[in-house]
C-alpha cells in the first residue's frame, strides 16, 4: 500500500506554467497540460482520451482537474479505477486544496468545484480554534469577560468596537440606525458623547436604546456625570479614564471595564514622548488596581500619520508592552483612517497585522467619512486574518480569510483565447436616439445600502424603485415595460452594474460619468521634477 498518494493535476496550456510553480515544492504531485488552451474547456470525453497515457506515465492515485471543467467525471472512476475530482476554479486556491487534501479528498466531487468546500472547511476549522481559545485561556487580568458574556483578552481573538460619533447631539433615529448597521460586524457599540455639549440624560437614553440590540455597550466620555449616567444605563465599558477624572471610578462597579489613558485632559496635559506615555498608562493602571478594578485596557493613544505621527504612537504601544505583558490594549484605528485620504481597507489590514504583533485586543473604528465607509466590516475581516496568522505562526496569506475589495489575490486564467485576433471596436454615442418611453436617473443610497432608480415618461409620470441588487431593478423595469429599445436596456444594465460596484466599495457614483481612481494623475506624472 502506498504511503503517500500520487496526485496528478490536469490543466490547460495557459495555466500550466503557473500551476507548475505552485506545486514545485509538493511531494508526489505532478502537473500535465491537456491539449487545450484553457482548463475550462476540459470535458469527460477529453479526459477519457488522454488519461491512459498519464496513468501509464505517472501512476497517479488521484487526478484533480480544474473546477472550471465541464461535466461530470464520476463514471471515469469506474472505467480506470482512479478518482477524477474537480479542484478549485481559482489557481490561488490550489495551495489550500493541496495542503488539506488528506482530509478533504474523500469529500471532493467529480461534478462540483471544490472552492466552496475548501473555504467552508478552513473557516470552520479556524472558528473551532477560536472557540477553543475561549475555554483554554486563563482568565484574570490578561483575559476577562463582560457581564454580557463577551470575552476580551490578549490570548483571544480581537474584538471590534464601532463608535456612534456624537450620539448625544445627532438625531436619535439616525444613531440607532447606525448602531443596527454596525452590530452585524461589531462586538461592542460605543456611545460617543459630544465634547462641547455635556448631556448625561441623553447619554442614558441612547445607552438604553443601543443596549437593546444585544451587544456590549461602552460610554466614550471623559465627563464624570456622563460616565456614571452611561454605566447606570447598562454600559459595560468606559472610554476613558485618565488622571484628570480618575475620581469617578469610586462610583463605577468593579466589573465594568476601564480604559487607561496617559493624559490629563482637564489640565491640558498630553505627553508625546513614547516612554512617558507608556509610563503614565502603567501608573494609572496601578492606581485603578489599588481601587479594586482589575478589568482594564491600556490605550497609549494611536495617532494620525505624519502629524502628529503614527510611528511615535506605535512605539508608545511597544514601550508599554515591554513594561506590562498582561494588560490588553485598546487602539483607536479611526485616528489613522479618518485622517488619511486613501482607501481604508488596506490601511486597516496593515494596522491589524501590527496590532496582532503588539497584542491589541480591541480595535475602535468609525465610519464618519466616505473614505471610511464599511470600516467596521473591514476590520472584522482584517483583524481575524491577522489573528489567524499569529495563531498559526504564518504570514497573513492563503489562510482561508481574505480582505479584498477592488483587487484580488491573483489574476485568474481567463476562459478566452489570449491572442491578437480580436477586432478593436471604436466609435462614439453620437447616434443615440431618446427612448420614447422615457428616461431614467440612477443613484446610490449608502445609508440604506440600496440602488435607487427613478423613471419619468414623456408625460411626466414618475415611478421610483430601489433594491440592493441591480438585477431585480432591471427585471422590474422590464416587467413594467418602461424601456423601449435594446440600446436603452443595455445602457441600464451597464449603469446599474456600476452602481452596484460603487455601493459595495463605498465609491462615489455619478450616472454617465466614468469610473474614477483618485490618484491625482497629473501630479503623479509630473512628480517632483518641476515644470
Amino acid at each position: 500500500m502506498k504511503q503517500e498518494p500520487r496526485i496528478l493535476l490536469l490543466t490547460g496550456r495557459m495555466a500550466y506554467d503557473e500551476l507548475e510553480k505552485i506545486v514545485s515544492k509538493e511531494n508526489n504531485t505532478f502537473v500535465e497540460a491537456l491539449p487545450i488552451s484553457v482548463a475550462a474547456f476540459t470535458t469527460p470525453k477529453l479526459i477519457r482520451r488522454h488519461l491512459p497515457n498519464y496513468v501509464s506515465k505517472l501512476d497517479p492515485d488521484i487526478v484533480l482537474i480544474s473546477g472550471m471543467a465541464q461535466g461530470d467525471y464520476s463514471d471515469i472512476r469506474k472505467e480506470f479505477d482512479i478518482p477524477v475530482l474537480k479542484g478549485t476554479k481559482k489557481l490561488s486556491s490550489v495551495p489550500l486544496l493541496l495542503r488539506h487534501l488528506d482530509e478533504l479528498h474523500e469529500s471532493l466531487s467529480s461534478s462540483i468545484p471544490a472552492d466552496g468546500m475548501i473555504q467552508t472547511r478552513i473557516l470552520a476549522d479556524l472558528r473551532d480554534r477560536f472557540k477553543a481559545l475561549e475555554k483554554e485561556v486563563v482568565y484574570g487580568t490578561r483575559n476577562f469577560s463582560l457581564e454580557s458574556g463577551l470575552t476580551i483578552g490578549i490570548d483571544l481573538p480581537p474584538r471590534i468596537m464601532a463608535e456612534l460619533v456624537d450620539a448625544t447631539t445627532r438625531d436619535a433615529d439616525d444613531t440607532i440606525a447606525d448602531a443596527k448597521k454596525y452590530s452585524e460586524f461589531a462586538d461592542i457599540l460605543d456611545i460617543g458623547a459630544s465634547i462641547s455639549n455635556k448631556d448625561p440624560e441623553r447619554v442614558a437614553e441612547i445607552t438604553q436604546e443601543v443596549h437593546k440590540l444585544g451587544k456590549a455597550v461602552s460610554i466614550d466620555s471623559l465627563d464624570p456625570e456622563e460616565i456614571i449616567a452611561g454605566v447606570d444605563a447598562g454600559a459595560e465599558m468606559v472610554l476613558s479614564i485618565d488622571s484628570g477624572n480618575i475620581g469617578v471610578v469610586s462610583s463605577i462597579p468593579e466589573d465594568v471595564v476601564l480604559v487607561c489613558l496617559p493624559t490629563n485632559v482637564s489640565a491640558g496635559a498630553y505627553p508625546h514622548e513614547p516612554h512617558e506615555r507608556a509610563r503614565r498608562c502603567l501608573q494609572l493602571r496601578d492606581e485603578l488596581r489599588k481601587k479594586g478594578h482589575s478589568k482594564l485596557l491600556a490605550d497609549p493613544v494611536l495617532e494620525a500619520a505624519i502629524q502628529p505621527g503614527l510611528m511615535t504612537s506605535l512605539v508608545a504601544f511597544h514601550e508599554y508592552r515591554l513594561l506590562d505583558q498582561d494588560t490588553p490594549f485598546l487602539a483607536g484605528l479611526a485616528n489613522v483612517t479618518e485622517f488619511l485620504d486613501s482607501d481604508s481597507l488596506g490601511v486597516n489590514a496593515l494596522l491589524s497585522c501590527l496590532g496582532a504583533e503588539l497584542g491589541i485586543s480591541v480595535y475602535l473604528t468609525t465610519e464618519e467619512r466616505p473614505s471610511t465607509f464599511n470600516c467596521v466590516k473591514e476590520l472584522r475581516a482584517t483583524a481575524q486574518l491577522a489573528f489567524a496568522a499569529k495563531m498559526t505562526h504564518s504570514t497573513p496569506k492563503e489562510l482561508g480569510i481574505t480582505a479584498f475589495a477592488a483587487k484580488s489575490s491573483t489574476h485568474g486564467i481567463q476562459s478566452v483565447s489570449l491572442n491578437e485576433s480580436y477586432e478593436d471596436v471604436k466609435g462614439d454615442a453620437s447616434g443615440y436616439k431618446p427612448d420614447p418611453k422615457g428616461c431614467f436617473r440612477i443613484g446610490v443610497d449608502f445609508s440604506s445600502n440600496r440602488i435607487l432608480c427613478e423613471h419619468q415618461d414623456r408625460k411626466g409620470k414618475v415611478q421610483r424603485i430601489s433594491s440592493e441588487k441591480p438585477s431585480l431593478i432591471l427585471k422590474e423595469i422590464l416587467n413594467r415595460d418602461l424601456v423601449g429599445s435594446v440600446e436603452h436596456a443595455t445602457y441600464l444594465g451597464v449603469e446599474l452594474a456600476r452602481a452596484e460596484i460603487a455601493l459595495q466599495l463605498g465609491h462615489d457614483y455619478q450616472q454617465d460619468e466614468g469610473w474614477t481612481t483618485e490618484f491625482s494623475s497629473e501630479f503623479l506624472l509630473k512628480g517632483f521634477s518641476g515644470p
